[in-house]
């Protein structure tokens, strides 16, 4: 958070990013299927993710780790008996996914531009000492999920009392909110709007502050 005298305003909204950069093709790597993205996650928001992927079979699941241990990865990340999910290095882009549902995101830069190609998302940290950003989602209309230490960060607030994003304790609470927004097109893009309009009402942070220093 940025501060000075008579002036708050948070300087992530600077971070938000533009357009996917088209590195690579992630609208033709998940076909059909629509996409979840996860970002920033931990292990307790892993373990929530993957029973709803498995719950959620038609849906193409990208989780980014907020760090890169293989051994939990490949532990924990495991969506079927037998079945390893894919990551970034080890296939081309254009065949991502296959058969998979799961991509594990292992390179850097690449996940604000594919909030871009998602449909829905979830922020991790939330069982810990605090989500990560929730606005490279929300810049691009992304209903977005996160656990329950957010209180705070502003924008998170802000979005949970908008209905654009939702605190999530358990499972039952994480499908009671994205089975609507899978379900129901309608209620999906009035969400979408609704963090999309938040953002936009909330961009240029950085330049109100600079304009004040230096006036």
């Amino acid at each position: 958070m940025c501060w000075w005298p008579g002036i708050r305003a948070s300087t992530a909204w600077q971070r938000s990013p533009g357009p996917p950069n088209g590195s690579i093709s992630w609208s033709a790597s998940k076909g059909d299927n629509r996409l979840f993205v996860a970002g920033s996650t931990w292990g307790p928001d892993e373990e929530l993710l993957i029973r709803l992927m498995n719950d959620n079979p038609g849906v193409k699941f990208l989780i980014a780790p907020h760090e890169m241990d293989e051994s939990r990865i490949e532990r924990g990340l495991s969506p079927k008996p037998a079945e390893e999910p894919c990551a970034t290095r080890n296939v081309p882009p254009a065949t991502l996914y296959g058969s998979k549902q799961l991509l594990i995101l292992d390179t850097v830069g690449l996940l604000s531009s594919v909030y871009g190609y998602a449909a829905w998302s979830y922020i991790g940290g939330g069982f810990g000492v605090g989500i990560h950003n929730t606005l490279e989602a929300a810049t691009f209309g992304l209903p977005v999920a996160f656990g329950p230490n957010y209180r705070k960060f502003k924008e998170a607030r802000d979005l949970v009392t908008l209905g654009a994003a939702r605190s999530i304790a358990n499972y039952d609470e994480l499908g009671a909110w994205f089975t609507p927004l899978r379900d129901n097109e309608e209620f999906l893009q009035k969400t979408s709007r609704i963090a999309k309009d938040y953002t936009t009402r909330h961009q240029g942070a950085t330049n109100i502050i600079v304009k004040t220093i230096f006036q």
